[in-house]
């Protein structure tokens, strides 16, 4: 039996991204700033991407498969 992968928890992780790139946009005023906003942003993708590779190797359906989200 296929285990089913929770893409509730990749919906939460890109809300977050847009969040966080809102602020970039709205908020950054120097290097700094910017820099901390990138950090952000890689710790989420990096995490989107943990999350798809340990999905993957439990045999769970693949968040996106040819273009068909399941």
């Amino acid at each position: 039996m296929d285990r089913q992968f929770d893409i509730t928890l990749a919906h939460r992780l890109a809300d977050q991204l847009v969040e966080c790139a809102t602020s970039l946009k709205e908020t950054a005023q120097s290097p700094g700033q910017v820099q901390q906003h990138l950090v952000r942003l890689t710790s989420i993708v990096d995490s989107l991407h943990s999350l798809t590779d340990k999905a993957e190797e439990a045999g769970m359906n693949p968040l996106n498969d040819n273009g068909d989200i399941r």
